[in-house]
C-alpha cells in the first residue's frame, strides 16, 4: 500500500507511510479506528493514473486532483517549471508549516528556520504534492480542516499546528500533515466540506414502518448503494449518471455523497465551447435510524427521489420522505419578539427588523444594527407613537438575530391549517454543522421553539 502511494503521488517513502525504513514522522492510524468526527467507510476507491498522465503530471496522478478534488493542476505546475517559484513558496512559509514540511521529509537535522527552508530547497519534486494542496485550501473551511485533523491525527501533531490561542490552527500546516498520514483524507475533508456550507432540508419518514434486522450502516455498502442509484438512472431515463463518491460515518449519522449532472451547460477552452452539465453535489444525511434524511443540494425532486429510493431498498417497501413540521405557536413567537425588542431575550440579540405594511401609515420599514441597544431605543421609539411593529408576525420580512457574533435570518412560515400555528425556520447554510446543532438545540431547550431550514425539498407525484 505505502509504495502504491508512492507510485501514484510521487510523496517519498516516508510521506507515504512506508515503514521499511526509520523515520521520525508521525504513525498513522489504525484502518478500523473509529473516531468521535468521521471515519471514512471501506467504500474508498484507490486512486489510478495512467503512466502518461503520471509524466505528464510530475508523478501526480492527474485524476485524483482534477477528478476526485476538482482542482485545475496544470497552471499550478506550469508555474513549477521556473526555479524561483518553490523558492518562493518555501520562503513564504509559516514557521508551524515549516516544522510539518520537515517531519514529513525527515529533515530532523534542521533546526532553525534559516536552515529548514535552506533543506527544503534541496526536495525539489518531492515538495509538489504539499505546494498543490495550497490549491486545495483555498475555500476550506478552517473549522472543516480542524475538525477532521483533530478525529485522524496524533495529539502533538495538531499541538504543533496550534496557533497562539487555543481556537486557532495553521490551516495549511494540518493539510500538508493530513496530507502526509494518507491523501486519501483531503477526499474525506473534500466532502465532509460541504456539509459545513450547504443548507439542509429537514425531511422525515411518511410511513411507520418496521425497523430490519440489519443496521443501515451495514446495509448501505458501496456494492449495494451503486446498485440502488443504478437502477435509479435506469428509471429516471434522464441520460445523466448518478456517481457514488463517498459514504462516511459522522456523529452517529450516515453521510451519502453523490455527484450527479444538472441542468445543460457550456465552457469556453481553448477557444473552442465544450458542451456538458452542470456538476450537482447532493448529500444525503441519514439519521434516527433512516426515518430521517437531512438533503443538501441544488436541485428539488431528483435528490429527494434518490432518498426514497435507499430508504425504500433498506426497509424492503416503498417509502418516502416529507418535509418535516414542528409547530410553533403565535402566542410563543409574540413572547419571543417581545423579549427580543425589550433587549431581554436571553442569548439572542435583535440586530434586524423588517416589518412590512407597519403601523407607520403602511410605510414597509427596514431597522437594521448591529448594536442592539440602538435597536431596542429605535423600536421603542416607534412603538410608543404608533403601536406594535411586530403585531402581525405575518408581515414580518426580515428578522435578523444575533447568536455569539453571528447574525442568523430567522423566518416565520404560517400553516394553513391552523389559525395560530407556525414554522419557526433558519437560514442554516451560513453556519457550520456544530454551530447549527448548537442553535437549534439552544432555541427548543432555552425558548420552547422547535426550528428548522428554509430548505425544502418536493417530488411531483409520478
Amino acid at each position: 500500500m505505502a509504495r502504491d502511494l508512492l507510485n501514484r503521488y510521487n510523496i517519498p517513502r516516508r510521506i507515504a507511510g512506508d515503514t521499511s525504513g526509520p523515520s521520525t514522522g508521525w504513525p498513522r492510524r489504525g484502518r478500523g479506528m473509529e473516531t468521535n468526527v468521521a471515519r471514512t467507510s471501506s467504500i474508498s476507491q484507490p486512486i489510478s493514473s495512467s503512466p502518461a498522465d503520471l509524466a505528464i503530471t510530475n508523478g501526480i496522478a492527474r485524476d485524483f486532483w482534477e477528478n476526485e478534488l476538482e482542482l485545475s493542476i496544470d497552471g499550478a505546475l506550469r508555474r513549477l517549471e521556473d526555479p524561483k517559484e518553490l523558492r518562493t513558496w518555501i520562503g513564504s512559509r509559516t514557521g508551524r508549516q515549516l516544522d510539518v514540511l520537515c517531519r514529513a521529509l525527515d529533515l530532523t537535522d534542521a533546526t532553525r528556520i534559516k536552515d529548514k527552508r535552506a533543506a527544503l530547497t534541496r526536495c525539489d519534486g518531492r515538495l509538489t504534492p504539499f505546494y498543490l494542496s495550497d490549491l486545495f485550501a483555498r475555500r476550506k473551511g478552517r473549522f472543516a480542516v480542524a475538525d477532521l485533523a483533530a478525529s485522524l491525527l496524533p495529539r502533538d501533531v495538531v499541538e504543533l499546528c496550534r496557533g497562539k490561542d487555543d481556537e486557532t490552527f495553521d490551516t495549511k500546516a494540518l493539510l500538508y500533515a493530513l496530507l502526509h498520514a494518507n491523501p486519501e483524507h483531503f477526499k474525506t475533508l473534500f466532502h465532509l466540506d460541504k456539509i459545513h456550507k450547504s443548507g439542509f432540508a429537514r425531511m422525515a419518514l411518511k410511513q411507520k414502518v418496521r425497523q430490519p434486522d440489519t443496521p443501515f450502516e451495514k446495509f448501505l455498502t458501496r456494492k449495494q448503494a451503486e446498485q440502488i442509484l443504478k437502477h435509479f438512472d435506469r428509471q429516471k431515463r434522464d441520460q445523466r449518471e448518478s456517481q457514488l463518491k463517498n459514504i462516511i460515518r459522522h456523529h452517529h449519522h450516515r453521510l451519502v455523497f453523490i455527484r450527479r449532472p444538472e441542468r445543460e451547460q457550456y465552457i469556453m477552452r481553448e477557444g473552442r465551447i465544450h458542451h456538458g452539465h452542470r456538476v450537482e453535489w447532493i448529500i444525503l444525511d441519514f439519521a434516527d435510524n433512516v426515518r430521517r434524511v437531512n438533503i443538501s443540494s441544488d436541485s428539488n425532486e431528483v435528490p429527494l427521489q434518490i432518498a426514497n429510493a435507499l430508504a425504500s431498498a433498506y426497509f424492503g417497501k416503498d417509502v418516502e420522505y416529507d418535509n418535516e413540521c414542528q409547530i410553533t405557536y403565535e402566542k410563543q413567537i409574540h413572547n419571543l419578539l417581545d423579549a427580543l425588542k425589550a433587549g431581554t431575550c436571553e442569548g439572542l440579540k435583535l440586530v434586524d427588523l423588517a416589518p412590512q405594511c407597519s403601523a407607520v401609515h403602511g410605510v414597509n420599514l427596514g431597522l437594521d444594527h448591529d448594536d442592539p441597544d440602538v435597536m431596542q431605543r429605535a423600536i421603542a421609539a416607534l412603538e410608543r407613537d404608533y403601536g406594535s411593529l411586530t403585531a402581525h408576525i405575518d408581515r414580518i420580512v426580515k428578522l435578523k438575530v444575533g447568536y455569539f457574533g453571528t447574525r442568523i435570518d430567522v423566518k416565520f412560515e404560517k400553516l394553513d391549517d391552523g389559525p395560530d400555528e407556525y414554522i419557526v425556520r433558519y437560514m442554516d447554510h451560513r453556519l457550520n454543522a456544530s454551530v447549527r446543532k448548537r442553535f437549534e438545540d439552544f432555541m427548543r431547550d432555552t425558548h420552547g421553539i422547535p426550528i428548522l431550514s428554509t430548505e425544502k425539498r418536493f417530488a411531483r407525484r409520478p
